[in-house]
Order: structure tokens, then C-alpha cells, then sequence
């Protein structure tokens, strides 16, 4: 091989190592700022990774180490039974704080679900490990509409049992010195208030008390809810509840459809982070359509940074 050719390629290699370096320092050293939005935290949930990394510890920490070395502030540890242990999650709690990494606790769990009582006593316990918000977020909808693809709203039997039962979580979440949030998801987002209730009759004047918070999720108004929203709707309700929000999760949704790549809304991000940085609710976790590799769940996640610090 002629020398200068094999100059060449060590001088080609040595620029992307020192490339490769330059950026895992720089995103150590400094965490992801959105320039027209430099109050908000950019985070990501696990639940993104549910393909490749189911939630355990060895895998929570290969995404504590991702999170730390690209700049995100936080992250959503996504554990829908609460099925980690106290101990589990007081060394992840640890291995986060070294990383200099936040964290939020979350539960699928909805809120009329038969276990949800089982779970919450578990949940509300490893939650507050985690330096954080602290908050901790469960279902609002859960078996009563995953069992029935058709059902839309909660009736009025359901909604009274759902805004009790909300009411006994938070006072559970509060003994543990947390916030208990809900998230907005498959109902609908505006029932009749007398047969059908939806997610503006959750946080309307008959439905859940300030103990009870938001966990907002851009996206599901228009590709999760069983009956799709209006961006118009959805900012409605945006602007009358923004001071409920906990956290929120950052998705796209194009053609009704989650993406795995964040890339705008139907509802423009901007609508989104005006409000949420104008009320200090920091928090923002990216959510994608979890991909099928390893390596493509990690893509993804570079390209939407990519997205939000070129666009905002």
C-alpha cells in the first residue's frame, strides 16, 4: 500500500475518533437547550426502548448512560406493574444521580383497573427514590377500554368511580411526597358530561381536584383517543388545563399515527412549548413508536434532538 494512502487513513480515522469524542463530551458536559425554549428539560421515557430493552436494571442503566451522554436532563423510567423492586430501583436511583440524570417514575396502571391498588402501593414506593419532579404517573383509562376496541367515553358510573379513585391515589402519592398524574390517552376528549365522559370532563369543574395532575401527551388527542380530536379542540383544552400539567410527553402524530421519529403535529409543537415554558412545566419527554433494533432506537432519538434544536 502506498504510504501516503496509509497517512491518509489514519489522519481520516484519527478526525472521527477525535469527532466521536468531541460530541460525547460536549453533550455530557451540557444538557440539550431548545434556543426559542431555553427553560424546558428534554428528557426521554424507556417506553421507547420496549422492544430492545425490557425494564430492568442492566438495561435502565445502559439508558441512564445514553440519557447522561447526550445532554437529555431526564428520563420517564417506564415500569407499567411496577414490577422493579425497592431495592432495584434504590441502585437505579443511585447509578441516576451519579449520571446526573433525573428521574420520573411511571405506571401503566389505569385507574379502574382491578390490580390498580397492588400496583400503586408499589409504585408510589419506588418513586420516591428518584431525584426528580416528583411526581409519579399512572393510567387514567386502562382494562375498560383495552378490553372493548369500540368503547370511546366512560359512563357516568365509571367517571364517578374514576374521579374517586383518583382522589385516594393522590392522597396515597402526597404520603410519599409525590404529585399523582393521569394521562390524557384512548377516551375521548369531550363527552356529553350527562352518558359519556371524556378527558375535559376528567379535568372539568365536575372531575378531579388540584391534588390530581396532567401528564400531557401531545399526540394522543389525535392518533390514541378513539375519537380524534381537532387541533383546535386540543388547544382549547390546552390552554384552559396548562397549569395541571405535571410533565408532558413530545410525540408526532401524522395521518393519525404515532411516528418514530419526532417531526412535528397536528397541534404545532410551538403551540405546546409556549404554554408550557410560559407555566414552568419544564418537563418534556420524548415518546416514540418504539423501533424494532437496538441501533434504530438510538438513531431516532439523535435525529429528533437533531429536530428540536434545528427547529426551536
Amino acid at each position: 500500500m502506498n504510504p501516503d494512502n496509509r497517512f491518509g487513513k489514519k489522519l481520516v480515522l484519527l478526525f472521527s475518533l477525535a469527532l466521536v469524542l468531541q460530541t460525547t463530551l460536549y453533550a455530557a458536559d451540557q444538557k440539550i437547550v431548545l434556543q426559542k425554549y431555553p427553560q424546558l428539560k428534554i428528557g426521554f421515557t424507556t417506553a421507547n426502548f420496549a422492544k430492545v430493552y425490557p425494564a430492568n436494571v442492566a438495561n435502565l442503566k445502559k439508558l441512564l448512560d445514553f440519557a447522561a451522554d447526550r445532554g437529555f436532563a431526564f428520563i420517564e423510567i417506564r415500569d407499567g406493574e411496577a414490577r422493579l423492586t425497592l431495592d432495584e430501583c434504590k441502585e437505579l436511583a443511585s447509578y441516576a444521580k451519579q449520571k446526573r440524570v433525573e428521574v420520573i417514575y411511571a405506571m401503566n396502571t389505569g385507574l379502574l383497573d382491578s390490580n390498580y391498588w397492588d400496583v400503586l402501593s408499589r409504585g408510589v414506593v419506588n418513586a420516591a427514590v428518584f431525584d426528580g419532579p416528583k411526581v409519579v404517573r399512572t393510567g387514567a383509562n386502562g382494562n375498560e377500554m383495552l378490553n372493548d376496541p369500540k368503547k370511546a367515553y366512560w359512563t357516568a358510573a365509571e367517571f364517578a368511580k374514576l374521579v374517586a379513585n383518583a382522589s385516594r391515589a393522590a392522597k396515597i402519592a402526597q404520603q410519599h411526597n409525590l404529585r399523582l398524574l393521569v394521562e390524557n390517552a384512548r377516551e375521548g376528549l369531550h363527552g356529553d358530561g350527562t352518558a359519556s365522559f371524556g378527558t375535559a370532563e376528567l379535568f372539568g369543574r365536575k372531575g378531579v381536584r388540584s391534588g390530581v395532575g396532567l401528564q400531557l401527551d401531545a399526540a394522543n388527542f389525535f392518533c390514541t383517543s378513539r375519537v380524534p380530536s381537532t387541533p383546535s379542540a386540543a388547544q382549547d383544552f390546552l390552554e384552559r388545563n396548562a397549569r395541571k400539567i405535571g410533565y408532558t410527553h413530545l410525540k408526532t402524530s401524522k395521518n393519525r399515527k404515532p411516528q418514530p421519529v419526532l417531526d412535528g403535529n397536528e397541534l404545532p409543537f410551538d403551540t405546546y412549548f409556549k404554554l408550557l415554558q410560559k407555566y414552568k412545566k419544564n418537563y418534556v419527554a420524548i415518546e416514540l413508536d418504539p423501533a424494532g433494533t437496538v441501533d434504530e432506537a438510538f438513531a431516532n432519538h439523535v435525529k429528533s434532538v437533531a429536530y428540536l434544536t434545528k427547529t426551536f
